[in-house]
């Protein structure tokens, strides 16, 4: 990355002068943070009722509150 005349301009990333393939990103960076601020994962309680989970056990995937039901379909 570099900037061109105050433009950051995005290269084609290389290794060993070979190109690296740029993987499609899933979210954007905003969503990535709004992630970071209400899942579980993160923050370990529900964000729709506060309650705490077990994060001594925490879920491989799937996560759901047993108090409200709130259920994670985001990842």
């Amino acid at each position: 990355m570099r900037f061109v005349d105050e433009d950051l301009v995005l290269e084609q990333p290389t290794y060993d002068g070979r190109p690296v393939p740029m993987l499609e990103q899933r979210f954007t960076p905003e969503e990535k943070l709004e992630l970071l601020d209400y899942h579980p994962l993160f923050t370990g309680r529900c964000p729709q009722c506060e309650m705490p989970f077990d994060m001594k056990n925490p879920p491989s995937a799937h996560w759901e509150c047993a108090h409200c039901g709130w259920v994670d379909n985001t990842l």
